[in-house]
């Protein structure tokens, strides 16, 4: 009986376990070409995070919902990684270029929702990038949007892969978008 007692107390005290507190960003992007931009070319890159709230994953229908911010800032991860797609290419990243390179992140959610036997998730992306070269100016604005529903509460692993992969397809976008390319170049 007592050994039954002791079962009943840590199956009761493993399901109040707390849910993890962060998300893990973890972009990847493939090998860039080289000789995309040529000898010399140069630019300032630089990232906000316009969103007004910095949580990646929200389950709203939680009591109190649950918000879950990220383990390192989204724009120093995005800057991050267009900086090596960039230099990879063939891009000087200067302080002083004449040419500036700029993104904002407008959204970065997903957000889990129950209606009756049914979880769903939407993750939502989206980021503009702006172009300056010497009073040439180019603004672009890349979205993404997913969704998956099931009957089990989302893995947080499986909402941090559509982030992922959400902002990986941004970045690879922006960097073989040809029109950035030409500004960013004079051409």
């Amino acid at each position: 009986m007592r050994k039954l007692t002791l079962l009943i107390a840590l199956l009761l005290l493993a399901g109040c376990a707390q849910r993890p507190v962060i998300a893990n960003l973890n972009l990847s992007l493939g090998p860039q070409p080289s000789g995309v931009y040529g000898e010399g070319a140069a630019a300032v890159l630089s990232g906000l995070d316009a969103r007004t709230s910095t949580e990646l994953v929200a389950y709203l229908n939680d009591r109190p919902a649950s918000r879950l911010g990220g383990t390192e800032p989204p724009g120093e991860l995005i800057s991050q990684k267009l900086r090596e797609g960039l230099e990879q290419q063939g891009l000087q990243l200067q302080a002083n270029a004449p040419v500036r390179v700029g993104f904002s992140i407008n959204e970065l959610l997903v957000t889990v929702t129950r209606a009756r036997m049914l979880y769903s998730a939407d993750a939502k992306t989206s980021i503009t990038l702006n172009v300056d070269n010497r009073g040439t100016v180019l603004t672009r604005v890349y979205r993404r949007e997913a969704s998956q529903s099931g009957a089990t509460r989302p893995e947080l692993a499986a909402l941090e892969n559509m982030l992922n992969s959400q902002i990986s397809d941004i970045l690879q976008q922006i960097l073989q978008d040809e029109e950035v390319q030409a500004v960013i170049s004079g051409r």
